[in-house]
């Protein structure tokens, strides 16, 4: 099942696809979340509506050129589960021991159709096509073979990264006094030769969660859809051009894992999401995948998402001028 939310007649709307471009409003809920914490009866009452439609019972809304929303638009938190993938792993210093979040406020949310607005203070801009889990229940110290219980389904994002305000405005070295050093501040890292007492910062706020950086949508797929999360091709476009062509087979934490991680530091309430991890292999024409692919120079083309069994996410890459 494929459910969404859109503005209709100046009013957010709660939809279930029918066929196609064609939905059916759930009017027992007003918010997607509502629907989510309403369990077996919120998907009930989707289903109901969906047979309801096809039958002519209820009127079926063209959703082609809807007034798309996030399809869950007020979630408590948003995650990223940070470089999770084999393509940038392969270059670290040494391998990540555990998923690394970042998060963003729901300000941060756009719909379908809509622009990503990039400022000239975000400087080079790239995009990251992965899918997204929706909680269907409250999640805390959750082990991993359990992870997949408390899913409600999967939608797509594009979790834009302004790396250029990353590593100028929001990243800073601090040279320390070598007692304020500890062996925590430099663990992840060989040490240097000399006096090593550089300690590095990097804050994510501007860069990941600024207005509009996480586009998502148009539907959230229920779980019952998809087999696997780990077995998902995902690839991402600039026009009509494939940038990154990957799969969620490539993880260098599977979707379960990261959820145990993400349920041992946050309580994941209904609605919440974890963005799993980008997809970054390239293609031949730009064999850097994202990590080449600015958005910056493509002001006014369309930059897609697409998942495998989940949809295509489209947004306008709107520039400030």
């Amino acid at each position: 099942m494929k459910l969404g939310m859109i503005r209709h007649e100046g009013k957010p709307l709660v939809i279930a696809r029918v066929d196609g471009d064609q939905a059916v409003a759930i009017d027992a809920y007003r918010w997607m979340e509502e629907l989510i914490e309403a369990e077996a009866a919120g998907l009930d009452a989707a289903n109901e509506a969906i047979i309801a439609a096809k039958a002519g019972r209820l009127p079926v809304i063209d959703v082609s050129n809807a007034d798309w929303m996030p399809p869950n638009p007020r979630p408590s938190k948003i995650l990223g589960c940070a470089v999770n993938n084999n393509n940038l792993n392969n270059k670290a210093m040494k391998p990540m021991t555990a998923p690394m979040f970042f998060i963003k406020g729901r300000s941060a949310l756009t719909g379908h159709n809509k622009t990503i607005d990039i400022l000239k203070d975000h400087g080079p801009s790239i995009p990251e096509p992965e899918p997204v889990v929706v909680f269907g229940k409250k999640a805390k110290n959750v082990a991993p073979e359990d992870a997949l219980d408390y899913v409600f389904g999967y939608t797509l994002t594009n979790d834009v990264t302004a790396s250029g305000v990353k590593f100028t405005q929001d990243s800073i070295a601090l040279k320390q006094t070598a007692d304020i050093v500890k062996p925590h501040h430099t663990a992840w890292r060989p040490k240097f030769e000399g006096e090593d007492t550089w300690l590095l910062f990097i804050y994510h706020s501007k860069s990941k969660a600024a207005d509009t950086f996480a586009a998502m949508g148009p539907w959230l797929t229920t779980k019952d859809e998809i087999a696997d999360p780990n077995k998902l091709i995902v690839r991402g476009y600039i026009g009509d051009e494939c940038y990154a062509d990957d799969s969620t087979a490539n993880y260098f934490f599977s979707v379960e894992r990261v959820i145990a991680e993400a349920s041992k530091w946050f309580t994941m309430e209904p609605g919440d999401c974890i963005h799993t991890g980008t997809a970054s292999k390239g293609t031949e024409k730009h064999p850097r995948g994202n990590i080449g692919t600015y958005l910056n120079q493509y002001d006014g083309y369309l930059t897609d998402v697409e998942v495998e069994g989940l949809g295509r996410l489209s947004n306008r890459i709107n520039l400030e001028k």
